[in-house]
């Protein structure tokens, strides 16, 4: 499985080296077909590369090299994207199951720590575990 996974990687990244050195050359007319997603994408990949402290043309080519591998693995199908609240409160979850299965704290210590009643937090750490499971029995089956 793991040679696959390697191979699949490599591949991709091929694909989105190879891409990256045609992309000057796919005409304007062309580009201007994409859907403006694809171009506000580019945007914020960059902006938020400039935030970061990369130059201009450094974050020009990690944007396009993102959009690349995004295409290579998302393109053609549509994807769910949390919004900023959900895909915070999904990390907040993985923390906690961390803080309890690798960190030892107790319950009663992580609802004072995340500000949860420890119904909640109990509600969470069964939820984990349950998805920890679930991955780990398709992993051993698939």
């Amino acid at each position: 499985m793991q040679n696959v996974t390697q191979h699949k990687t490599s591949s991709s990244t091929d694909f989105s080296a190879d891409l990256l050195r045609r992309l000057e050359d796919i005409p304007e007319e062309v580009q201007k077909k994409w859907p403006k997603d694809l171009s506000a994408l580019i945007d914020i990949y960059s902006a938020s590369l400039l935030r970061n402290g990369y130059n201009q043309q450094e974050a020009s080519k990690i944007s396009h090299m993102l959009l690349a591998e995004q295409a290579v693995y998302c393109g053609g199908r549509y994807f769910y994207l949390p919004k900023p609240d959900a895909l915070k409160k999904a990390v907040r979850d993985v923390e906690i199951h961390r803080d309890w299965s690798e960190r030892n704290m107790l319950p009663e210590a992580l609802a004072a720590k995340y500000q949860l009643s420890n119904t909640h937090i109990y509600r969470i750490l069964k939820q984990q575990q349950n998805y920890r499971r679930h991955t780990r029995l398709k992993q051993n089956n698939g």
